[in-house]
């Protein structure tokens, strides 16, 4: 997809982070878009920023866990823009807790948000993209799908979910004109860290990690770049910051010791 200008993007997760800046960039491009997020006044931020830019965009207050609410969404979309191009599954948690003190309502919640709102964007999308004649598929996965990290056991579990599914979809895409990319970012400067100091059984790791975080981590807008060069590549997965490409490398040539290693540090 070499051209933007009169297309249109669903993008979950709008309403900050990573969303917000891709709404930006494809904004700047001539790209329609279709804002969804579960936070009305979020929103209403990122949709205001983009009242200058000269394309249609409209707000969708929609919880992506909630699948009658997914279901019913490529309706509301195209009656608003009458098609759909490019969908980018971008919302997502993490909290900072060990297996053992994971409850199951914090599975749920996780898996909610990171694996099935995923799922029910490609699954409900998929007909209108279909009937575009072209299209692209960004599901945001992460560097913790390369690796068990300690401490992000669900993190992990939805996001290694989030890019085989991507794999897998990619293959099969292809013969439909539709593209499937799957994004590894490591660690980013967004407000989605903090959940961890929120919501962790280890205060001291999770201030750890977010400081590290701040001090390494790429720039949401540096991943909106990325993102968009891979719709344009039509790229099956991109990796986000050095921290993203070492961990995968480190997980290719030594896939215990690396375990092992992570192990110690837990």
């Amino acid at each position: 997809m070499k051209e933007f200008k009169n297309k249109v993007a669903v993008i979950t997760g709008a309403g900050g982070g990573v969303g917000s800046a891709l709404a930006r960039q494809l904004a700047d491009r001539g790209c329609h878009l279709a804002l969804v997020d579960i936070s009305e006044p979020a929103l209403a931020k990122t949709a205001a920023a983009l009242s200058s830019s000269g394309v249609t965009v409209s707000t969708h207050l929609i919880d992506i866990t909630s699948k009658e609410q997914m279901a019913a969404l490529p309706a509301t979309v195209l009656e608003h823009h009458g098609t759909v191009n490019i969908l980018v599954n971008n919302a997502g948690i993490t909290y900072q807790k060990s297996f053992a003190t994971h409850s199951m309502e914090d599975w749920e919640k996780i898996t909610g948000i990171n694996w099935w709102g995923v799922l029910y964007g490609c699954h409900y999308f998929l007909d209108a993209l279909k009937a575009a004649g072209e299209g692209h598929i960004v599901n945001l996965s992460s560097m913790s799908a390369f690796v068990g990290l300690p401490g992000q056991t669900s993190y992990c579990a939805t996001k290694a979910a989030v890019k085989l599914l991507s794999e897998s979809m990619w293959a099969e895409m292809g013969k439909l004109n539709i593209g499937v990319t799957s994004v590894h970012p490591g660690a980013i400067k967004t407000d989605m860290i903090q959940a961890t100091l929120k919501n962790s059984d280890d205060i001291e790791a999770a201030t750890r990690n977010y400081d590290i975080a701040q001090r390494i981590g790429v720039t949401p807008e540096h991943v909106a770049e990325r993102i968009v060069k891979a719709i344009e590549k039509k790229q099956l997965r991109i990796r986000v910051g050095k921290d993203a490409v070492l961990l995968d490398l480190m997980k290719r040539w030594f896939p215990v010791g690396v375990q092992k290693l992570l192990r110690k540090v837990a």
